[in-house]
């Protein structure tokens, strides 16, 4: 009987489950608000977290080391921010591609991360449905080196940088 269970809720699965999970780093200062995230992703298994830091420094580092595709950083961090961050990424990793987390939804904030070389910026509270909304909208594709631009804006709070 537990065999049909297990058969019934894969039926169920949502379809990003079925497609190819994007190797994640996740960056935040906040060791709570790191493993929350964390915890959340691989529950809902949108993407393969592959690693974890707690500052942009340290970032470039585990970039270098593990080459993820896509890097999920807190824009507001002490040292080197993940506005920075991205900016560096962009130049040294170009195939990664990062999403700023952030609790600032302000022009101004948007306004400064468009030059970053970020991807796009989602509302960290809203993190795990914007997240999945960001990767349908533009999923990253085997072979392709960087996410299409989008034709329209999407959601309010999320903000697709290109």
């Amino acid at each position: 009987m537990g065999s049909t269970a297990g058969t019934k809720s894969a039926q169920n699965a949502p379809e990003y489950r079925s497609r190819h999970k994007l190797r994640t780093l996740v960056v935040d200062d906040s060791l709570t608000i790191l493993h929350a995230i964390c915890s959340l992703l691989e529950h809902h298994e949108i993407v393969d977290v592959i690693g974890r830091a707690e500052s942009g420094a340290e970032t470039i580092d585990v970039v270098l080391n593990l080459c993820p595709e896509l890097v999920l950083i807190d824009a507001d961090m002490p040292g080197m921010n993940g506005l920075r961050a991205s900016l560096l990424l962009a130049q040294i990793s170009p195939g990664t591609k990062v999403v700023l987390m952030s609790m600032d939804t302000s022009p101004q904030f948007r306004g400064a991360c468009s030059g970053c070389g970020a991807y796009g910026v989602i509302y960290k509270p809203k993190f795990l449905s914007e997240l999945t909304q960001l990767l349908e909208i533009a999923p990253l594709r085997e072979g392709h080196k960087s996410f299409p631009s989008p034709r329209r804006k999407t959601a309010r709070a999320i903000t697709i940088m290109r």
